[in-house]
């Protein structure tokens, strides 16, 4: 794989599923540094991409249809995400476990802010980024072998 191919497919693959961007970094690129440049600012692009589509579609989606004002289990499970972690833990897990675009939908339907959801995801994606990409490069430990199992 050429190095064009492997920074578009991994920037492309990050903007929506981060760990698959990462592997195909991890394939495609010899140093780690190139890895973590192309995975990071791909999932950056994404998450700004569907920060702002997600306010614009939730705006559209209540003018088009009235909201119902009842409880039900999912609204529930909201209340207690935020209650307990809210936007840091949402964006703690949005690269690994959630993929960007409902990582950022959750986002938005706790906080309005969206300098809060781009600094918060920015820091799990660098973070993440770091530990997996860092790990390669100064204890040559792939961690993608290991999330896999």
């Amino acid at each position: 794989m050429s190095f064009g191919t492997a920074a578009l497919f991994s920037f492309f693959w990050s903007t929506i599923k981060y760990l698959i961007g990462v592997g195909v970094a991890m394939a495609g690129f010899h140093n780690p540094f190139y890895g973590w440049l192309f995975t990071s600012t791909g999932a950056m692009f994404g998450v700004v991409l569907f920060t702002y589509s997600e306010f614009w579609l939730e705006g559209r989606m209540r003018q088009w249809f009235k909201p119902k004002k009842r409880f039900s289990k999912t609204k529930r499970r909201l209340v207690w995400l935020r209650l307990h972690g809210g936007l840091p833990l949402i964006a703690l897990l949005t690269p690994l476990i959630l993929s960007i675009p409902v990582g950022t939908l959750l986002c938005t339907t706790f906080i309005q802010e969206k300098h809060k959801i781009l600094l918060w995801q920015g820091i799990s994606i660098l973070f993440w980024g770091g530990l997996i990409f860092g790990s390669l490069a100064i204890f040559d430990v792939n961690l993608v072998q290991y999330l896999k199992r």
